[in-house]
């Protein structure tokens, strides 16, 4: 790998666990939240609909297996965050709704995001911040591209 490629990479995964890490040290800073990253972005996922969530949405959404989203999915209700109610035109599949709080953590989450991007992007001119969203862009894309070759 040339010079330019170990340093791209080595700042990827630097970020990548970054993100990560902050992310985790600040639902523990909170006091208040005690639930993993991926139990706070499956809530993030839910929170995005008014209508729910059915669990294969949540799957596709979180790319994870739909026994896996169920698995989560009960055991967030089983704390209060989320309930399920059976559809009304499929009796098979069930609806995902947060509860109110749920929706206060998803709340929280969004507005840690919020101060994240504005942190972030603070002392950017205009054509740098028209650069790393293009760059993110390209990146999300190669990922979800790159789902499910491995």
């Amino acid at each position: 790998m040339d010079k330019y490629s170990e340093a791209l990479n080595q700042a990827l995964t630097e970020t990548y666990n970054n993100v990560m890490c902050v992310e985790s040290e600040a639902l523990k800073r909170s006091g208040r939240i005690h639930l993993s990253i991926n139990e706070m972005h499956l809530i993030e996922c839910v929170g995005k609909t008014k209508d729910g969530c059915t669990l294969s949405e949540i799957a596709s959404g979180l790319n994870i297996a739909r026994p896996s989203a169920t698995v989560a999915v009960n055991k967030l209700a089983k704390k209060g965050y989320v309930t399920k109610t059976a559809c009304a035109d499929d009796g098979r599949s069930v609806k995902v709704f947060l509860t109110r709080e749920g929706q206060k953590i998803d709340a929280y989450h969004r507005y840690y995001h919020r101060h994240m991007v504005r942190e972030l992007t603070r002392d950017l001119s205009d054509e740098e911040k028209a650069v790393l969203l293009s760059a993110a862009k390209k990146l999300n894309e190669f990922f979800k591209q790159s789902i499910g070759e491995f």
